[in-house]
């Protein structure tokens, strides 16, 4: 099939990069905009280029509170401190930064609703740890989270699936959303006893409405292809009586071998074939609908290898 595919692609999102030597810096994204190069990605006919753009203030208020985006304001002026109580500093202009991540996701919601791509990609998207009230896990704006809320809202869509195989759990978007029956969710992560955040146990599988529509996945550390693939044929099932409207993935890279901050031991494999599933649901039920956001990832090498796999995946060559 040929697919139409929108990449976000722009030294703007860049700009999201913490300083001195932490592991979310622009070196991840830039090493993969080399490679788009290097692939002659942009030279395919079907890859429409994204130029990103900023969130207005009402958008980033869709999920986080006022209060907390007037915080981020205020501390992008001088860049000092930190965002939450843990690891994810202030810089000088981080909240253009951040709000650029948010509307570059939700510029390739519309597109995509608009029929103007099938499949959008932003690989600086999926900042899936943001709270409502506060930044956490290197994530200050939850850019997933607010374009799942304006597919509801202003869409109207009444079956949203959300997958995640970032190495961490999602817990910026488990926990606001595990009421609602509207958001059908799968996370296949590191278990939480040996990684941050320490949640997304599988006895977690949502509550009220939401009840039986959320698959929470935990791996041992030092799992590979097999326990991934595994966990990846068990939701077959479930994708299917979802029959969702609209598909959102985070794929962070962080899960494959040879990461500096987990423990996983996948190849880019897991990437192609939750690709390929989710690309194939998508066309069966979702009118090709398929958003794919980058999530983390900190071997960047092996990261830009899987964001690539998955493009070639996107676009039929793979």
């Amino acid at each position: 099939m040929s697919c139409k595919v929108g990449l976000a692609y722009g030294q703007e999102l860049l700009l999201y990069s913490f300083p001195g030597n932490h592991p979310m810096n622009s070196k991840r994204i830039a090493t993969f905009y080399e490679k788009v190069k290097n692939e002659k990605i942009l030279d395919r006919k079907n890859v429409v280029v994204v130029k990103p753009r900023l969130a207005n203030e009402e958008e980033l208020t869709l999920f986080h509170s006022k209060s907390y985006v007037s915080f981020v304001k205020e501390k992008s002026i001088y860049g000092e401190g930190v965002l939450d109580d843990e690891d994810t500093p202030a810089f000088k202009g981080v909240f253009e930064a951040a709000s650029y991540v948010v509307g570059t996701t939700l510029k390739l919601v519309d597109m995509i609703m608009e029929n103007s791509i099938d499949h959008g990609f932003n690989p600086m998207g999926g900042l899936h740890h943001a709270q409502k009230n506060s930044a956490a896990g290197f994530c200050v704006f939850n850019d997933a989270a607010i374009a799942l809320l304006r597919l509801k809202t202003y869409y109207k869509l009444n079956r949203i699936l959300y997958f995640d195989i970032d190495a961490h759990h999602s817990d910026g978007i488990y926990y606001p959303f595990e009421e609602d029956g509207w958001l059908y969710y799968v996370d296949i992560h590191e278990d939480g006893r040996y990684l941050y955040p320490g949640t997304g146990s599988k006895e977690e599988r949502g509550k009220g409405e939401g009840y039986g529509k959320k698959i929470n996945i935990p791996l041992k550390p030092k799992s590979g292809n097999k326990e991934f693939l595994f966990a990846l044929s068990s939701v077959k099932s479930f994708l299917r009586e979802a029959k969702p409207e609209f598909i959102v993935l985070q794929a962070g890279g962080d899960g494959i071998e040879g990461d500096p901050i987990t423990d996983l031991r996948y190849s880019k494999k897991a990437h192609e074939e939750t690709t390929r599933l989710l690309h194939n649901v998508s066309h069966e039920f979702s009118n090709g609908r398929l958003l794919i956001l980058g999530g983390g990832g900190y071997n960047v090498e092996n990261t830009s290898n899987a964001w690539i796999s998955i493009l070639k995946v996107l676009v039929g060559e793979s």
